[in-house]
C-alpha cells in the first residue's frame, strides 16, 4: 500500500492524477501481485528454504531503490514520447511497479509454506497469515496516508521501504554465512543514505526544476522567460497538462495569465463588490492582485493543500494582508457548510479548482455544487468559473448546464480565442445571481472593454444535461480533449 501511494505521487507530475492514472496503477500492481503469488507458491514448493525467501525480499529492496532513482528520468521520457494517456500510464506502471510488486507478492505464499508444519493445521496457518497480511495492508494504508506522505517526499518513502525490506532480508539471512548478509545490508545502508540525501535536497532533480512534495500534490516550480518580453516568470505546476499559476517575478501582484484577468469582470457586473470568495489558491495570483489593486475588498481563499499555501509564501510572494483569510479544506465542504450556516454572503465567487483539462474534481462540477455557490451569493452577486475545454465539447456543456440550473443569467467568455468554438482554451463562465439589467453598464476603462469584447454572442445550446452528485462522468469526457 505504501508503494502504491508513493507511486501515485511519483507519476502525478508527468501524467496527472486522473481516474485513468489510478486505474492503471492499481490494475498493474494487482496483476503483478497475482503473478507474484503464483510464482511464490510454485517456487516455495520446489525450494522451501529460508535463504530463497531472503533473496526474494532482498531483490525487492534493490528494485524498489532503483525505482526511486530512475523514476523521474523514465517518466520524463515517457511523457514526451507518448501522447495517449491510457498507453502512457500503463507503460509507466509496468516499468516502475510491476517487478517490485511481483517480488513482494511472492513473499506471502513462501512464508505460509515455510510455516506450515502439517496439513492438519493448514487452515489455521493460512488464516493466520492472511489476517496478518490484511493487518499489514491496513497499517500501510494509514501509515502511508497519514504519516509518511505528510512528512517525506515520494522518493524518500521508496528509499525507506527499500531499507525496511533490506533489513528484513538481513534478519532472514542471519545465522548463515556472512557473505549472505552483505547484499541486504548494503541495500539497507544505501537506501537510508539515499533517503537522507534526497530529503536534504542533495540528489539531482530533473531538468524541469524544483520538485516539492506536499500532502496532496507533487509540485514543480520553474522560472522561464516570458514570451516576447524577456521578463522572468515563475510557474507552479501540479499537472503535466498545463501550469496552474504563473507570476511575474518582478511584479508579483500583476496578472500574467490572460484568463485570470477575466475575474475582474465581477467588478463590472457588480461595481460595489466588497467580499470575494476564491475557491482554489494555487500561487494565489488572483487574491494578491485583488488586494493590491482594490483597497477595501476582502478575499476569502479556500485551498485544499496547506503545502501549496506554504509554496506560495516561499516562492510566490504570498504575504498576510488585511482582509485576506485562508481556509485549508475541500472547496465543496466549505460551500456546503457555509451555505448551511447562512452567516455570510459574498458579492463574488471565483472557482478555479480544475488543475487541467482532465484533472477535475467531479464534485465541483455538479448542479448541487453550483446551487450551494448560488446560496452564498449576495443579491446581484457574480459567479465566475474557469474551465479548460472547447465550447463545443461535452465537458463544457455539462458544467454549463450545471451552472444554468441555478443561475438565471449565464455568459461565456473564451479567454484566448473569442470566436472559435472548437479550440481548447481557458473559458470563463460568468453567471449572475439576479437577472441582468436591460442595458449593460458601460466599461470604465479600455482594459474592461477588452475583456467584454471576448463575450460569446453566437447561440449556444448545451449538448449534455447538468452533472449531478450521483452522476458526473467527467473522466469520460475529459480524456477526449
Amino acid at each position: 500500500m505504501v508503494l502504491e501511494m508513493a507511486g501515485s505521487r511519483i507519476v502525478a507530475p508527468y501524467m496527472g492524477t486522473s481516474l485513468v492514472i489510478w486505474t492503471s496503477l492499481i490494475g498493474i500492481i494487482m496483476l503483478s501481485l497475482t503473478l507474484g503469488y503464483w510464482f511464490g507458491g510454485a517456487i516455495s514448493d520446489s525450494y522451501p528454504r529460508r535463504g530463497i525467501l531472503a533473496g526474494i525480499i532482498g531483490a525487492s529492496a534493490v528494485v524498489t531503490a532503483l525505482v526511486a532513482l530512475l523514476a523521474n528520468p523514465l517518466l520524463e521520457s515517457l511523457s514526451k514520447s507518448s501522447s495517449n494517456i491510457y498507453i502512457g500510464s500503463i507503460i509507466a506502471s509496468l516499468c516502475l511497479f510491476s517487478l517490485p510488486s511481483a517480488l513482494l507478492g511472492a513473499v506471502s505464499p513462501f512464508i505460509v509454506r515455510l510455516a506450515m508444519a502439517s496439513l492438519g493445521k493448514a487452515g489455521s496457518t493460512v488464516g493466520r497469515f492472511s489476517a496478518l497480511s490484511s493487518a499489514g495492508s491496513i497499517l500501510g494504508t494509514f501509515l502511508g496516508g497519514f504519516v509518511l506522505i505528510s512528512f517525506f517526499s515520494s522518493r524518500t518513502i521508496l528509499f525507506i521501504v527499500a531499507a525496511v525490506l533490506g533489513f528484513t532480508a538481513l534478519l532472514l539471512s542471519y545465522g548463515g554465512r556472512v557473505a549472505k548478509t552483505i547484499p541486504p545490508l548494503a541495500v539497507m545502508i544505501l537506501s537510508v543514505s539515499l533517503g537522507i540525501l534526497n530529503e536534504a535536497g542533495v540528489l539531482p532533480m530533473t531538468s524541469i526544476g524544483l520538485n516539492v512534495d506536499t500532502r496532496y500534490n507533487s509540485v514543480k516550480i520553474m522560472d522561464v522567460n516570458a514570451f516576447g518580453s524577456g521578463r522572468k516568470v515563475r510557474i507552479l505546476q501540479t499537472d503535466p497538462m498545463g501550469a496552474q499559476s504563473l507570476m511575474y517575478i518582478d511584479s508579483p501582484s500583476e496578472l500574467y495569465s490572460d484568463y485570470t484577468k477575466f475575474y475582474d469582470l465581477a467588478f463590472h457586473y457588480k461595481p460595489d463588490v466588497s467580499l470575494v470568495l476564491m475557491l482554489g489558491g494555487g500561487g494565489y495570483c488572483v487574491p494578491k492582485h485583488i488586494t493590491a489593486t482594490r483597497p477595501g475588498v476582502s478575499v476569502d481563499i479556500v485551498e485544499l493543500d496547506p503545502g501549496i499555501t506554504d509554496i506560495a509564501r516561499r516562492y510566490f510572494s504570498l504575504t498576510d494582508r488585511p482582509g485576506q483569510t485562508i481556509y485549508h479544506e475541500d472547496a465543496r465542504i466549505f460551500l456546503n457548510r457555509e451555505a448551511a450556516l447562512a452567516e455570510k454572503k459574498y458579492d463574488a465567487i471565483f472557482e478555479d479548482v480544475f488543475g487541467s483539462s482532465y484533472s477535475i474534481p467531479f464534485h465541483m462540477t455538479t448542479e448541487e455544487c453550483m446551487s450551494k455557490a448560488r446560496e452564498l451569493l449576495a443579491p446581484g452577486g457574480v459567479f465566475i468559473v474557469n474551465i479548460i475545454s472547447s465550447i463545443d465539447h461535452n465537458l463544457f456543456s455539462g458544467i454549463y448546464s450545471s451552472i444554468a440550473a441555478s443561475f438565471p443569467v449565464v455568459m461565456i467568455y473564451p479567454a484566448t480565442y473569442p470566436n472559435d468554438e472548437s479550440r481548447r482554451q481557458n473559458i470563463m463562465i460568468v453567471a449572475l445571481a439576479s437577472e441582468a439589467p436591460e442595458a449593460e453598464p458601460e466599461p470604465e476603462s479600455g482594459y474592461m472593454a477588452s475583456l467584454l469584447a471576448h463575450k460569446w454572442t453566437r447561440p449556444f445550446s448545451p449538448k449534455i444535461a447538468a452533472f449531478t452528485d450521483a452522476f458526473a462522468p467527467v473522466e469520460k469526457y475529459t480524456i477526449g480533449l
